[in-house]
């Protein structure tokens, strides 16, 4: 089982890249911000999803453990997951790793997209001209990159010890930067 981890900041392209990456090689796409997004509309804890988005900070992780957990075992027969969006914090990602535990698979890397959040915030605005999603704002951004480099960046020294993140630079165009990420699975 092949189940990888795309990590980046806002903007950094996780979810263009895992959509190519799942499509090539036939993993199931785990993006928290699709499942999110379908909980929004048609879930229970859609209004309580909201406010914590529209205000830029991280849904709590009991709601986005659950909701990630639920969609992976609806899925694990599959031949593995890539993951984007998640884990964003410490908490979760040790929550994964009991879930690979518990499922007798593991992760195979962390793809970290590496790119200047300057860089990042043109193409989020660039984004937000037809994503339809509320945090693709200048309000929201501020918040969203403080939130990245004090609770999910630090998971690189999480995964790092385990041996498991290689860095890919993110400036690229991105049949490039997909040519970069089949290079190193093939390895």
């Amino acid at each position: 089982m092949l189940n990888l981890i795309i990590f980046g900041s806002p903007g950094a392209g996780k979810g263009t890249q895992a959509a190519l990456i799942a499509k090539k090689y036939r993993l199931d796409h785990l993006s928290s911000g699709d499942i999110l997004r379908r909980e929004l509309k048609n879930g229970q804890l859609g209004k309580e999803i909201k406010k914590y988005q529209d205000a830029g900070v991280l849904v709590p992780d009991r709601l986005i453990i659950k909701m990630v957990e639920k969609a992976a075992l609806k899925k694990i027969k599959g031949a593995g997951f890539i993951f984007d969006g998640y884990p964003r914090n410490l908490k979760q990602a040790k929550s994964l790793d009991k879930f690979f535990r518990s499922q007798k698979t593991a992760l195979y890397l962390v793809l970290n997209l590496k790119l200047s959040q300057k860089e990042a915030i043109g193409r989020i605005l660039l984004r937000a001209q037809t994503s339809g999603r509320s945090d693709d704002n200048r309000q929201t951004l501020k918040r969203r990159f403080q939130v990245y480099q004090q609770q999910t960046a630090p998971l690189l020294d999480y995964y790092r010890r385990q041996k498991k993140v290689i860095n890919i630079d993110g400036r690229p165009k991105i049949e490039a930067i997909f040519k970069d990420i089949v290079k190193i699975l093939a390895q």
